[in-house]
């Protein structure tokens, strides 16, 4: 077989492989950390070649800009909701704080007819009167404490629609970033391969490659095509789904987002009890099951005072016989509690239990969701590394194998094999790193140590 130009092969091997003075080293590659841009002076083509100095790049994981995350926390409808269940919390609060004892008033005219001498005649007669029910004061103090639990449990799930509302973004956003990462990526192989089509062509008119060469790489052409399609299609997909559901995310320029978010992001997270107690400390789901267990413990308080009777009080005036008897007088009246109340005290009690039990199930799951993610985070941070290796030593090999290429001793197919293990190894490399950058984000979340831009804004107007 006869050994092709080193000019034809080094444009099909732009940004795949390393420069032929490089290639070919005596010892396998250096393992380097994961750093959030991969070194790429070997890997890019030059802008001659394929006129995108950045097609070759590993993308860079990145966080959105916090004042998008602002705009789109104040705008969102489920936060709207939450915070107008707040609001209601409030009310509700409010009222019972107040209570519900209120003043009676009542009127009563009435006509009287005597027919016996010496009274004998018609008489109108009135009586106006005035009560209230008195809230003793261990029922007052348990409908403060149950204000207190009810503010307290909006509050929590307040936060949880937040933390919900950014994990779903996080995610869509790792996707859409990684989807128009490997777009790029597929396009620039598929330009290198037509430029390779072309040369091997020209070279197979002039005699100086063989019919097969050209039926290989034409048909390696093709595939690249179809796979440039395919991860287009792809990434217009997830574009398209992030404009419905977030305009603001989809209209940032080029999903680039905050540069500086991506300090870390790429970082085996560390493990161990400080972990456990962030995420306890910051679990929205825990603040609002111990905010449930308040409003347990204040509705059984409200069912143990309940079973004292609570008095009603009130004054009385009169007039009787046409006003000949003038009546002032002052009422007590004191329910005789039943088995209901106490079967009442019985049932809060029972909920009360339940609600601590439902805590204690809570917790562990919070614990088992840090410590799966936790654990899927170093996983990823660690196969990231790993692929990066790998895709020093298969440059290095498809630069060896380009080498015997162009000395006759490897045939067409043997290039074309390094040519799709480095490729495929390049794309594994990146979807490792945007899965160690989702996993770490999403952990920092439930940690806690991720900013919620948004909190207290205002709802939208309708």
């Amino acid at each position: 077989m006869k050994a092709l130009p080193g000019m034809v092969i080094a444009v099909a091997c732009a940004g795949l492989l390393p420069c032929v003075a490089a290639a070919a080293p005596t010892a396998a590659p250096t393992a380097a950390p994961i750093t959030p841009a991969m070194p790429s002076a070997q890997a890019r083509p030059s802008s001659s070649d394929s006129g995108a100095p950045d097609a070759w790049a590993l993308a860079q994981p990145t966080l959105p800009r916090a004042d998008l995350l602002r705009d789109l926390l104040a705008q969102a409808p489920s936060l709207a909701e939450a915070r107008a269940l707040r609001d209601a919390a409030g009310a509700r609060g409010d009222a019972l704080r107040v209570g519900s004892q209120e003043f009676t008033a009542q009127a009563q005219l009435q006509q009287r007819r005597v027919d016996e001498p010496p009274d004998n005649g018609r008489y109108t007669e009135w009586q106006l009167q005035l009560n209230r029910p008195l809230r003793l004061p261990a029922q007052a103090r348990a409908d403060r404490e149950l204000a207190d639990a009810l503010a307290a449990q909006a509050r929590d799930a307040q936060r949880i629609a937040r933390r919900e509302l950014l994990d779903q973004l996080l995610r869509a956003w790792f996707d859409t970033q990684l989807a128009d990462a490997d777009a790029r990526l597929a396009s620039a192989s598929a330009q290198a391969l037509d430029r390779q089509a072309g040369m091997v062509r020209r070279r197979q008119q002039l005699g100086d490659a063989s019919r097969l060469e050209f039926d290989l790489v034409h048909a390696e052409q093709a595939r690249a095509d179809a796979a440039a399609l395919q991860a287009q299609g792809r990434a217009s997909s997830q574009r398209a789904a992030l404009l419905a559901r977030w305009p603001l995310l989809a209209s940032d320029p080029g999903l680039r987002g905050d540069p500086d978010s991506a300090a870390g992001l790429l970082d085996a997270p560390a493990d161990g009890e400080a972990l456990r107690e962030r995420v306890l400390e910051h679990s929205a789901t825990l603040a609002q099951a111990r905010s449930a267990v308040a409003q347990a413990q204040a509705q059984a308080d409200q069912a143990r005072a309940a079973r004292t009777p609570q008095p009603t009080v009130g004054a009385y005036l009169g007039s009787d016989r046409g006003g000949r008897e003038r009546i002032v007088g002052l009422q007590l009246q004191i329910p005789i509690g039943g088995a209901a109340r106490a079967a009442g005290e019985r049932a809060s009690l029972a909920d009360l239990e339940a609600a601590q039990w439902r805590l204690q199930e809570l917790r562990m799951r919070v614990l088992e969701q840090a410590q799966s993610l936790s654990a899927q985070a170093r996983a990823q941070a660690r196969a990231a590394q790993a692929l990066m290796q790998a895709e020093q030593s298969q440059q290095a090999a498809l630069a060896r194998t380009q080498r015997a290429w162009e000395l006759g001793e490897a045939g067409a197919a043997d290039w074309l094999l390094a040519w799709r293990n480095a490729l495929d190894t390049r794309m594994q490399a990146l979807q490792a790193r945007f899965d160690a950058a989702r996993m770490n984000a999403l952990l920092r979340l439930q940690e806690g140590r991720m900013d919620e831009p948004g909190a207290d804004a205002p709802a939208p107007r309708p």
